[in-house]
This record gives structure tokens, sequence and C-alpha cells, in this order.
């Protein structure tokens, strides 16, 4: 097993850090195996749920959150298909870097890694936020490795964060305190009346806090050429109440670049729409996996 205590600054950090990431875990309402993958660029932690003969379902996480956040899916999703939750390199979790990115190829070229350790030839890869630009960007390099791409909220990708996303972060990096990264920033993403687990971002923040940073690769934009490469069946999902940037003219410019995509836009629901409303989300996305054919618009 790795030994995770290296991604973080101070062994107390770490487990401080580990203590908040097991008590996210045991909101799982499913058996789950964890385990560690060696790929060319670090240790990666992932947590393994459903049956090991049924199809496989790979989850990315969004920035900052980890392979935890999924507690709101995965007793769902793991029904029917091997689901593998997967703590992206290079963020705040227990993978363990130990040769930084130098360009968003790399990212592609650790998820592919990931797959070999698993021995997965091809897959539906599902990416929140930040973990959805890694699905689209893992999807543009290994298009034959991914039969179905699911995008929920994904970071920039398309259209460009707003500009107070930046100022936000760059504001908890410089102020991290508990009541300002978890008021200005975590529950920002949030709808007003729906509910996360407090103890998710609690995960956020000592991760922000302990974890030793490494150079990462910021989502941004892909180019018309990029998602000429993107021929799988998508689905891509936002909520109403989405703040990083105008969701409508991400679904449009989305619907103009990939061919065969579905869309849903999530009512009442924020940035962190997973969670926010966990049944309609995991319910389009076992229908969309399950369609032999998904032309159509949701």
């Amino acid at each position: 097993m790795s030994n995770y205590t290296m991604a973080f600054r101070t062994i107390e950090g770490s487990e401080k850090f580990k203590h908040m990431y097991d008590a996210n875990l045991s909101l799982w309402k499913v058996d789950y195996e964890s385990f560690y993958v060696t790929t060319r660029f670090g240790e990666t932690h992932i947590l393994a749920a459903g049956p090991k003969d049924a199809h496989p379902l790979i989850l990315l996480h969004g920035f900052g959150f980890g392979a935890t956040m999924w507690y709101a899916n995965i007793h769902e999703l793991s029904q029917q298909y091997r689901t593998y939750a997967i703590d992206i390199l290079a963020d705040f979790n227990l993978s363990v870097v130990t040769k930084p990115y130098k360009e968003k190829k790399d990212c592609a070229k650790w998820l592919s890694d990931v797959l070999h350790a698993l021995e997965i030839d091809q897959t539906a890869v599902c990416g929140h936020s930040a973990g959805g630009w890694q699905a689209i960007n893992f999807s543009i390099l290994y298009p034959e490795k991914v039969n179905k791409l699911i995008l929920l909220a994904p970071a920039a990708s398309f259209i460009p964060f707003y500009k107070q996303f930046f100022v936000r972060l760059f504001s908890i990096m410089i102020i991290p305190k508990r009541s300002f990264v978890i008021n200005s920033f975590c529950s920002w993403f949030v709808a007003k009346g729906n509910k996360v687990e407090s103890s998710l971002f609690e995960q956020f923040y000592l991760g922000l806090k302990h974890y030793k940073f490494t150079k990462t690769i910021v989502p941004s934009v892909f180019s018309h050429e990029d998602f000429k490469k993107i021929n799988m069946p998508t689905l891509v999902m936002v909520g109403d109440k989405e703040v990083i940037y105008n969701y409508e003219k991400m679904l449009k410019k989305a619907q103009q670049l990939i061919p065969h995509i579905n869309s849903k836009v999530i009512q009442n629901a924020g940035h962190a729409l997973s969670i926010e409303q966990a049944n309609e989300v995991n319910d389009h996305i076992i229908q969309f996996l399950n369609k032999k054919e998904t032309i159509e618009t949701l």
C-alpha cells in the first residue's frame, strides 16, 4: 500500500486528512475495496464497488473533494456497474505524485496507466467539474478506450470560468481559514436550501491546509480540433443554479462541438449537482449507460 503521508506537508496533517476521508467513506452504503495502482506519474488510490464481472464505470471527482464525494451516487451506480472512484493524481486526496505533470497530455497518460493496471480496455467515464475536464482530456487522447462519456458541470472545457471563480479560489489559497474556505468557496457551489455533508467540506479544508502541492494542470477550454476526436455517446448535465460559468452558453457550445450529445439541466441544483439532486442525476446516468442508442436528447 502506498504511503499516502508523502502527499502531505506533515504526518500530523496527513492523519487529520485521513481521519476525515475515512469519516466520509462511512457515508458509502456499499461494500467497497480500497487499493493502489502504480502509474508513471505516481501511486493512485482507488475505491472500487459493484460486481467484479460487470461493465466498468470510472468516476473522476471535482477539484479538492476526492473519491469520497460520490457518497450520494455510489450505491445506485454500483448496482449494475463495477465502479471505480479514483483519487485524481496531483489533487488533495490519498494518491501520491512521484513525477509531476508537465502538460495536459500527461493527465491522459496517467489515466491510461490506471486503466491498464485495472486491466480495462474500454470503459464508461463520468467526471464532475475538474474530473469532467479530465474525462474530456482523456477521451481526446484515447477515444478508443471510452465507450460512453458523462460530464457533470465540466470545469472550463467548453467555455471559460467566470472571473469570480478564480477570485474565490485565490482568496482561500491566501486565507486558508476553515470558516472562510467553507463559507466563501465550498458553500458557494451549493444552491440555497440544498445539503452537502459538512464533513466533505471539512475534508476539502484539511486537504487545502495540509496537502503538499505539486504541479498540476488547471482546466482550460479545449479547441474545436480537440473536440473532433470525441465521437462516443456523451451525456452532459448541469444545475440551473450553476455558479462557475453561464450554463446555457456552456450547453450551447457543447451541443455544437459534440455530435452525439445528450444534455440535461437539473433543476434546483448548483455546482454540486450529483449530491444536491442525487436521485435525479443517478437516474439519468443509469438510463444513459443502459441505452444502446443514445443519439436523442434525454
